[in-house]
């Protein structure tokens, strides 16, 4: 909130205007009725790693930077400048396969260049990585690769390292993982290369580390309605009758963090898919952590799915930042 100078007279969070309606404002209320009068502040000319100390030790996620006159030069947000700082992680994606559930959606174009909110999937999936400081990304590539190359020759993704495993025939969905030129030094982001969704890959590592497992998958809640009365029997007698139950499981989400010394139990030129990764770690590597996805997740499988993420990607992209 600023004055007609534009010097800070105060700020508003949702947060300020949830308070306010517990105590009984209304959407009428006057704003300056809500507002922090002494919100905390920074000088012009602070460096980022001094705005990142400053807000992360006083808890805040919205920073004003003032002038000497208290005019507001910009408004610093927390997740800005934790996408800001390069992070030692790489990520590969897996793009590889044919997309044959896609039909004749696919027979031209490889299914990490179909276009969603009039960018090609796989372009998003580099640029969200890029925002969470993730600037080195691999992209293993088989199925119309030419094309997938062309496309980020004549679109470079500003501030990220590209690089492309070809496979010369399919390894699965883990098998390319072989081909990377050297092993990484920290753990790394893999995933599908389908997946639209808005994960705070941040968070996702630093939930890796504190799991203190070789391997994190990253879970789905997914729900579903029988259409039909569910009868429970003994025997030949019912015992009881329940009408269209629903049920809710957690299903794989495709993204998942490695520790480098999985890759010792990837053979180059062997196939191999996660899920069989997956429960090697589980049986003698040392376990799986699970990590909840509660944003909204679009997995682009078929037809239907493809037409839903055409729809409903540009509303809910809105909510969040890609």
């Amino acid at each position: 909130m600023v004055d007609e100078q534009l010097q800070l007279i105060g700020t508003v969070t949702d947060g300020d205007i949830r308070r306010g309606i517990i105590r009984g404002a209304d959407l009428t209320s006057p704003i300056e009725s809500l507002m922090n009068r002494r919100p905390i502040t920074a000088a012009q000319n602070t460096p980022d790693d001094e705005l990142l100390f400053l807000m992360t030790n006083r808890s805040i996620k919205h920073l004003p930077v003032v002038d000497r006159q208290m005019r507001v030069v910009r408004l610093v947000q927390l997740k800005d400048l934790i996408s800001r700082k390069p992070r030692p992680n790489l990520a590969v994606i897996m793009a590889g396969g044919l997309g044959s559930r896609l039909g004749e959606i696919t027979r031209e174009t490889p299914k990490p260049l179909l276009p969603v909110g009039g960018r090609p999937i796989l372009a998003i999936i580099i640029e969200q990585l890029r925002r969470h400081g993730i600037e080195n990304v691999f992209v293993s590539i088989n199925y119309k690769a030419e094309k997938i190359r062309g496309y980020f020759a004549e679109h470079p993704v500003t501030g990220v390292n590209l690089s492309f495993l070809e496979e010369e025939k399919f390894l699965g969905t883990a098998g390319s993982l072989s081909l990377l030129p050297e092993r990484p030094a920290e753990p790394f982001i893999l995933m599908n290369g389908d997946i639209l969704s808005p994960i705070n890959f941040g968070s996702l590592l630093e939930f890796h580390q504190t799991g203190a497992k070789p391997l994190t998958v990253c879970t789905r809640e997914f729900n579903f309605q029988i259409p039909y009365g569910v009868l429970q029997m003994r025997g030949d007698e019912l015992i009881d009758i329940e009408e269209k139950p629903s049920h809710s499981i957690f299903i794989n989400a495709g993204v998942y963090v490695v520790e480098p010394a999985m890759l010792d139990h990837v053979m180059p030129g062997e196939k191999l898919d996660m899920p069989d990764l997956i429960k090697l770690a589980i049986s003698r590597l040392g376990g799986v952590s699970c990590y909840p996805v509660s944003e909204f997740w679009l997995d682009i499988g078929n037809p239907h799915d493809y037409s839903k993420a055409r729809d409903s990607f540009a509303s809910l992209a809105g909510q969040y930042e890609y």
